[in-house]
């Protein structure tokens, strides 16, 4: 009976692990695509593919310094994104006649929420998204960017 007990209650467990793990694959491609419309959005000064990662109220932010040295934050929303990635002139990209590589690595994903990283090598910041699923799509809804430390 105890066996029984056991290899039911390891079944059980075997299925919802199969289940987590095939919507994790799934939500982890989703989300990913939302990452690269973001950033390669951009690149390829296409509004269209940067709106559709985004959501409505996205809030975008830095921390920037004035040229006295005083430190603010920075918020740019996505309608600014949208009109930024539509008329980008590329020209804080290393090579923008050259491909764009981009690196999106997801962290953590929970339920409808995930927090991950973008790098590509055209640019020398990156950004931390926070992804939320929203009527069942991956959007971006915060970002938070950062330059890269220049090389000495």
């Amino acid at each position: 009976m105890r066996l029984l007990k056991s290899s039911i209650l390891f079944a059980f467990f075997s299925v919802i692990t199969l289940c987590v793990c095939a919507q994790s694959a799934e939500d982890s491609m989703a989300i990913k695509t939302t990452a690269l419309d973001y950033i390669e959005g951009y690149f390829h000064k296409d509004g269209k593919r940067m709106e559709k990662a985004l959501h409505p109220e996205l809030v975008k932010r830095s921390i920037q310094k004035t040229k006295d040295g005083t430190e603010f934050v920075l918020n740019l929303g996505a309608s600014y994104m949208v009109m930024r990635a539509a008329n980008n002139t590329n020209r804080h990209a290393a090579n923008p006649e050259g491909p764009i590589e981009s690196i999106v690595k997801i962290y953590d994903i929970v339920g409808n929420a995930a927090t991950v990283k973008v790098s590509t090598n055209q640019y020398d910041f990156i950004d931390y998204l926070h992804v939320g699923k929203y009527y069942n799509e991956w959007k971006i809804i915060n970002v938070f960017w950062a330059n890269l430390p220049k090389e000495e």
